[in-house]
């Protein structure tokens, strides 16, 4: 493999044939079958059940998170994302990662169930992994609201934001009670952490006398839908014509009449948020609205490209297709969606009662709220 290549590597195990590659993209990532068992003993050490792992490979010099179906499945396949040797799946979240998982299991199926047409099915899975690449790349550059809506994705990334919530703990002691939470270890802590750390939610500071740093929560955050102030304001003034404008304030106002937050519904929003490719679409109809057939097309997006991120976002309330006088049909942003970050007033009591039962030391007490007052002040 090529020091900084990424890409896709995909095994199969058969009792005959051992460990062969059936499709690697780019085609110039070159696969070295020791690397790819290193892997598949990885899996198979134990149960042999399917499930992820994540492997360093030193002479590869890359990082790999890697899927098994398992050797109760019918075909033993092993996924292979090849990473850079300073990058983890937690980047990208888990539940993006097992979603191109499987889909890449749905087209290696149809390629067993379907071998006439073996090299049709292939070429699209290529399509799959090509398009999922530049997906993932994005990915690593997500923006602050975004990061926030990956952290509340996470099952790991909203535990760590429960353990804060009561009070501030030394790096291990945070690690050791999320491996407790989960049942397992979490090698990747430090990019979980990462995410906290880079949306201003968590300070890490030190206390004298202490061998290991602290972390302290200084901003809460939820995930919410909230009515677009701009578009209600243009659409009071008729814009973009009165028909269109007063449909629009009647849905908006029926949908947060009734609209109250849910865990079920708010990660529903955090899996949109994440989705470069559809949150760029909330942050266009933040502005106006558009006519269907003039909605803005990102480099190489295809017209049924669009209409799919569409009706995914009409489907979950985000948007809705109004039709006005003139059969025109126009795409309104119906509830905006974000992570708000707001002052966690309520540490304040709860770091008083960590002290007064003993489990908090003052010196940490005395940092934490210190902290909170510059927060506060800004």
């Amino acid at each position: 493999m090529k020091n900084t290549t990424k890409g896709y590597v995909i095994t199969n195990w058969t009792e005959d044939q051992g460990l062969g590659v059936q499709l690697s993209y780019p085609e110039d990532l070159l696969v070295d079958l020791d690397d790819m068992m290193r892997i598949f003993y990885a899996h198979i050490t134990g149960a042999g059940e399917a499930g992820n792992v994540v492997v360093r490979l030193e002479k590869a010099r890359s990082n790999v998170s890697s899927y098994f179906t398992g050797m109760e499945s019918e075909n033993q396949f092993m996924i292979n994302f090849i990473m850079e040797l300073g990058e983890d799946p937690e980047i990208f979240g888990e539940a993006v990662l097992s979603e191109i998982n499987q889909n890449i299991i749905f087209y290696l199926k149809n390629i067993s169930q379907n071998p006439a047409n073996r090299l049709d099915i292939t070429n699209e899975l290529t399509d799959y992994i090509k398009n999922s690449l530049t997906y993932l790349a994005r990915l690593k550059n997500l923006t602050k609201e975004q990061v926030m809506a990956q952290i509340y994705n996470s099952e790991k990334g909203r535990w760590i934001l429960e353990i804060l919530q009561d009070q501030s703990y030394s790096k291990k002691e945070l690690h050791n009670l999320l491996e407790e939470k989960t049942g397992k270890l979490i090698p990747n802590f430090d990019i979980l952490l990462s995410h906290f750390v880079k949306t201003d939610l968590v300070r890490q500071d030190w206390i004298e006398g202490d061998s290991d740093i602290s972390l302290f929560l200084l901003s809460d955050f939820i995930i919410v839908r909230r009515p677009v102030d701009k578009l209600i304001d243009d659409a009071k003034k008729g814009v973009p014509n009165p028909s269109v404008a007063s449909k629009y304030l009647e849905i908006v106002s029926s949908y947060f009449s009734n609209y109250s937050p849910t865990e079920e519904d708010n990660l529903k929003i955090a899996n949109h948020m994440i989705n470069p490719d559809v949150f760029d679409y909330v942050v266009l109809f933040r502005e106006k609205p558009y006519p269907i057939n003039k909605v803005p097309r990102g480099p190489g997006e295809t017209f049924d490209q669009v209409k799919t991120f569409l009706a995914t976002l009409e489907a979950d309330n985000i948007i809705k297709i109004i039709k006005d006088e003139s059969n025109v049909n126009w795409i309104f942003l119906v509830t905006d969606i974000t992570a708000l970050k707001f002052y966690p007033e309520y540490l304040i009591e709860n770091i008083r009662k960590a002290v007064s039962e003993d489990i908090l030391k003052k010196e940490s007490a005395i940092k934490h709220l210190e902290l909170l007052e510059q927060i506060y002040k800004k």
